[in-house]
């Protein structure tokens, strides 16, 4: 039947015991009643839900009391048969949703309902639930699952014997007997799922408008189709006797063998896919773990050449890779988000940012003194020259780009190109800001280093022209660490930068 017992609700988080039969057997229904368990003290219940249990149970046995003695028992022959089949359809449980089943028991009990009102419903229902059961669960839940199955049952009984006006083999065949059987379904549903709700509610102090949206909200279609079984199946008895049973509990018995079916081989593909899903996962973190190792390769290959190509200008030792963390410092600031691909790109292109000096002549490189107008032209050709050496290698293109612009202007006069404002990338307008105050700060031929002070108040007063006020802004926030890391004693990697960055956002 299609009643909900209390053999499926789950235990509580921390439940420290299983209970295969209410957990996992088929023959579960939309819920387990929930428990509380301590160690050693077995399964125990709030006490609201324990009383609740008894006073379900306490209503079924005074229901029993009340109609069972009422049964009319001229037509003992078709009520035995029709309850063996009442029970039997019970025992047709098909898993269709999580922990979560429907039978066509409901059909035998619509049945009774009509032909033999509440009286028939009442002796019926104990046995529906028993059998049910089968002895397991605990046993506050078959108490529970007893009483619910028969205060269900007779009152619905109830309603649809009132409403007929007459029970048993004189049963009126009219338009009539569809709405009184969608009226019982109505009444059916709201009761059942009321009893089974309350009693989630009260196990698991769950709001109970949750409860019936997560577990019984769409269970409405299949109440009524089997209801309307359930007239069929009564009317067929009354017209063609035992035949007509045969003939009307054969489609409800072919329905539920289909829907098995088709439940079965969709949890086949389900758990297949599952295997799928897992062995996917499974592949992307190798995936990932390969991707980190070989960004790791990527950015520790990249510094050591970046090394090797400052030891080349001795006054400029450890610019680069000292400008890159800057950048990065700044980016963060900038909302640039640590990991993405935009960020690994402007870490690589401030690492790389002068390999095009590789292009120049030493001489040029080397002059102590201030460059000639034609000294200057080819050294103005180097951000050119790194952009056409790593444009053409896949995981440079994005740092590519920035070292073609990475001597841009914010106000337009910078070079190669005279990009001005936004048409400069984020990440050379970013770079500039580092790259300058490295320059500062460091001593040369020409000129001793000046303060971090003084570069700070120079990078501010150059806001608009030669640098971006947005990214001056973000600078300001990153100094002190930007300070720490320049004069950090040794190589030490910063908050944000280089290859731990991409591992800290993956954690």
């Amino acid at each position: 039947m299609l009643n909900e017992p209390m053999d499926t609700l789950p235990l509580q988080p921390d439940a420290t015991q299983e209970e295969p039969a209410a957990a996992a057997s088929p023959e579960g229904n939309i819920t387990v009643f929930p428990v509380a368990t301590e160690p050693d003290q077995g399964e125990r219940l709030p006490g609201l839900a324990l009383a609740y249990v008894f006073a379900v149970f306490l209503a079924g046995l005074v229901s029993l009391a009340v109609f069972a003695p009422k049964l009319d028992t001229t037509d003992m022959g078709g009520f035995v048969v029709l309850a063996l089949l009442a029970v039997a359809f019970g025992r047709t449980r098909v898993p269709i949703y999580g922990d979560t089943s429907v039978s066509i028991g409901m059909v035998g009990d619509f049945a009774i309902a009509f032909l033999y009102g509440p009286a028939g419903a009442v002796i019926v229902s104990p046995f529906a639930a028993i059998a049910t059961d089968l002895g397991v669960g605990a046993w506050y839940k078959r108490l529970f699952n007893v009483g619910s199955f028969i205060v269900v049952n007779v009152v619905v009984a109830y309603v649809i014997q009132s409403l007929v006006g007459i029970v048993g083999p004189g049963l009126a065949v009219n338009g009539w007997l569809i709405p009184i059987a969608l009226g019982g379904v109505v009444v059916y549903y709201l009761l059942n799922i009321s009893l089974v709700t309350f009693a989630v509610g009260l196990s698991t102090k769950t709001s109970l408008l949750e409860v019936w949206r997560e577990k019984f909200e769409w269970l409405l279609p299949h109440y009524v189709v089997f209801g309307l079984l359930g007239l069929a199946l009564a009317l067929g008895y009354q017209g063609i006797g035992y035949f007509g049973i045969l003939a009307f509990a054969a489609p409800p018995l072919m329905m539920r063998f289909s829907m098995k079916q088709y439940v079965d081989k969709t949890a086949e593909n389900v758990d297949e896919l599952k295997k799928r899903n897992r062995s996917l996962q499974e592949a992307n973190r190798e995936v990932l773990g390969m991707a980190d190792q070989l960004r790791e390769t990527y950015d520790g290959t990249l510094e050591a050449l970046v090394s090797a190509l400052d030891a080349r200008d001795r006054e400029t030792k450890g610019h680069s890779i000292r400008v890159a963390k800057y950048m990065m410092e700044i980016a963060y600031y900038m909302g640039i988000q640590p990991g993405t691909e935009e960020w690994v790109d402007m870490q690589r292109g401030g690492l790389l940012h002068d390999i095009g000096k590789i292009g120049v002549s030493d001489s040029i490189l080397h002059k102590p003194g201030p460059l000639t107008d034609d000294e200057w032209v080819d050294m103005k050709r180097h951000p050119k020259i790194g952009h056409d050496m790593i444009k053409e290698i896949g995981f440079l293109s994005g740092a590519a780009v920035l070292i073609m612009a990475h001597h841009e202007r914010f106000d337009g006069k910078g070079y190669p190109n005279g990009l001005a404002t936004d048409d400069i990338p984020i990440g050379s307008r970013i770079f500039v800001l580092a790259d300058t105050f490295d320059a500062m700060t460091s001593d040369r031929p020409y000129r001793a280093a000046l303060s971090v002070d003084a570069s700070r108040e120079e990078m501010i007063s150059c806001s608009g022209t030669q640098f971006d006020p947005q990214c001056v802004q973000a600078f300001l926030l990153a100094f002190d660490k930007i300070v720490e890391i320049r004069f950090a004693e040794r190589e030490e990697p910063s908050e944000f930068h280089a290859a731990a960055a991409p591992r800290q956002a993956a954690a």
